[in-house]
This record gives C-alpha cells, structure tokens and sequence, in this order.
C-alpha cells in the first residue's frame, strides 16, 4: 500500500510499531553479536574496545533489511510487511555485507585508536592538536560516506569501487543537507550517552534497553528521509535497479561526460551524478 501525500514524518507516527518492529529485530542480532565478541574478549584475555567492536562485522549482514524497510516506509511510502522485506534483503545482499561489514569495522577501529592516541599527545605537543582536528574532520567524512553507503548498496547495483566512490561524492554533492543530518544523528546519540550517565540502577538498565532497541532504526530513520530526495535525483529511482539520474545537464556538461576518460559507472559533474555514457 502506498501513500504519496504523506511526508517522512507523518509515515513516522503513522507506521511506528512497524519501524520499532524492523528496528529491534537488528538491534537484537546487533545485541547478540556484540555481546559474543564482549565475551571473547573478556574470556581471551583481549578485553578491549577494538575486539569488542568486532561485533559489528556479523552484525553488518542485517542492516540491508532494517535500510530496505526504512527506505520503503519513509522514500517510497510504501507499507509493507516488515518481516519478509527484512529477511529477503538481508538474503540478497549477505555476501557484499559481509564485506561492507569488515569496511566498517576497519574505519570504526582506525578512527578510534588515531583519536585516542592524537588526544593523549595532544597533551604535551600542540601539534598534536591540529592533527587530531584533521583526523576527526577525516573520520566525520567517514562517517557521513557510511550514511549513503547502505542505501546505496541496497537499491543500486554497483561494483563496489562505484559504491564506495559515489558514496564519497555523494557528501559534497549535498553538503548542507549532510550537514544537517550529521547534527541531527550527532544530537540523538549525545541525548543517548547522556540518558546513561545520569542514569543508575533499574533506570539505567531500561535505558539501555531502549537505546538498544530504538536508537538503530532513528538513525537509520533520520538518515534516510534527510538523503534519499537527493540520492534519487542523482542516481535515479529507488524502484529501478539500473538507475537513470533525472538531472539535466547543459550541452558543456554532456560535452564534458562525453570526454571524460574512465570506466566507472557514474561521473560526478558539477554537483550531478550522471550514468558513464562510454560504457554500453
């Protein structure tokens, strides 16, 4: 069932126990992973934050069914049942999440140990400083690459040097309304760190629990409806597997497509991402 005259927001309250649905099944094999990987590490002896953290690769195969739910319910409007679109997309796309998943967790644990240690000698050498401003410039990057990157991997067939490029480009295509969406995924996850620490006891645990359950599917939520309006004039349709970009380009930007040597599928010009016009 479709419903084009509501907006994100009203899909939101509208359709929440099925979102909420969508969300803690992720978050409840999120859950169980990261708490093998705490275990392994407790039990190893390797009880750190970076094998903690490897949780995240397994748990990276079911995020294509919580995107393929959020994207249906908040781009396209269409309310579908939440269990079988879950699992069919986490089917589909197992093997590339898997890979996606190892991305994640390399970027996860590289910018943690390089804030870290950037912070601490930050301390004693003010150099330190300006390089570890650079480094969380370079990690929020990272970051907002991370908000396109399911999605797109989700609703276009790409190889994954397409992917992971356009994905990059797709930032500074968009950059206000990227912006934006990074502070609003930056508020919800400070208000969740700040609900644990003012918290104890019987509360903080139900806090948990809640930011356990909720707290995937609102970001995923947010980052969706702020990106998809964007990631469709760009790339085309999220219905049409080869996507054509709706963009119009000038008879210089054609020109410019024309010329342009490489055999990547889509070509950044001017803002717009256009399908390789040399590759058949």
């Amino acid at each position: 069932m479709k419903n084009k005259k509501q907006n994100s927001l009203t899909v939101f309250f509208t359709q929440f126990p099925k979102l909420v649905l969508a969300g803690v099944i992720f978050s409840a094999f999120f859950a169980a992973f990261m708490s093998l990987t705490i275990l392994a590490g407790k039990f190893s002896g390797f009880d750190n934050i970076l094998v903690w953290g490897l949780g995240i690769i397994p748990s990276a195969v079911f995020l294509p069914g919580l995107v393929m739910v959020v994207r249906k319910y908040s781009a396209e409007k269409a309310f579908v049942p939440v269990i079988p679109t879950f699992f069919k997309a986490v089917r589909e796309n197992f093997r590339d999440f898997i890979f996606h998943g190892f991305v994640m967790y390399l970027i996860f644990a590289s910018s943690f140990f390089a804030i870290l240690y950037y912070f601490t000698q930050a301390q004693t050498d003010i150099v330190f400083a300006y390089i570890l401003v650079i480094y969380i410039l370079f990690t929020a990057i990272m970051i907002l690459m991370l908000f396109y990157l399911p999605l797109m991997a989700v609703t276009y067939e790409l190889r994954y040097r397409d992917l992971y490029k356009n994905s990059l480009l797709m930032i500074f295509g968009k950059i206000l309304t990227n912006i934006i969406t990074f502070i609003m995924v930056g508020v919800l996850a400070g208000a969740s760190v700040l609900l644990l620490v003012f918290t104890d006891g019987a509360l903080r645990i139900l806090s948990i629990i809640l930011i356990t359950a909720l707290l995937p599917m609102l970001v995923t939520y947010i980052v969706v409806s702020m990106i998809s309006k964007g990631m469709q004039e760009n790339m085309g349709s999220f219905v049409n597997k080869n996507p054509q970009p709706q963009n119009e380009l000038s008879e210089e930007e054609k020109q410019t497509v024309k010329n342009t040597k490489t055999d990547d599928d889509y070509i950044f010009i001017n803002g717009k991402m256009v399908k390789n016009p040399n590759k058949k």
